[in-house]
């Protein structure tokens, strides 16, 4: 109970997520572990027999800059020693409940997907806040920064990882 897990994206409130996330990190002098899912599609989950289990990603199955675009977030928050940054194959929210197990607090960011994309992605907070075993922090993109996208960020000469 000694950590905190934050998920991590290029969604404005996700880099709120993280900025909250490490000032209660070092207010309470846990450690912090940033978790960015990447959702493959359902038909190739099933045929490798993953269903939401989360495994890990090795650097060269990830987009470089993609990659190097997540890892910018995380290192905007300037991180501490012993504090990690880990990219998992499965869905957002079940791999950000299953990975905070035993943490002191799971943070996520809220209010990215409205409209249809809620409809069709799901909400990644609400389903962190209805299953998480330990307390979630659902933290809104800062004033100015709001989004109300039915997508993340990228830029747009960033690919998507593949």
């Amino acid at each position: 109970m000694n950590e905190i897990v934050v998920g991590v994206d290029l969604s404005p409130s996700a880099h709120a997520a993280m900025m909250w996330a490490a000032e209660q990190a070092r207010a309470t002098g846990k450690t912090l572990r940033a978790i960015h899912a990447v959702d493959l599609s359902p038909t190739f989950n099933m045929a490798l027999g993953m269903g939401n289990v989360s495994v890990p990603m090795a650097d060269s199955e990830m987009n470089n800059a993609y990659c190097k675009a997540v890892a910018a977030v995380y290192d905007s928050v300037r991180p501490e020693s012993g504090w990690q940054l880990k990219f998992l194959i499965g869905e957002a929210g079940p791999v950000l409940v299953a990975e905070s197990v035993g943490a002191a607090l799971l943070v996520v960011g809220t209010k990215e997907h409205v409209g249809i994309g809620r409809l069709i992605s799901g909400s990644v907070s609400h389903y962190c806040i209805s299953h998480a075993e330990c307390p979630v922090v659902a933290v809104p993109a800062r004033p100015g920064r709001e989004a109300d996208q039915d997508h993340d960020l990228i830029p747009a000469d960033t690919p998507a990882p593949s």
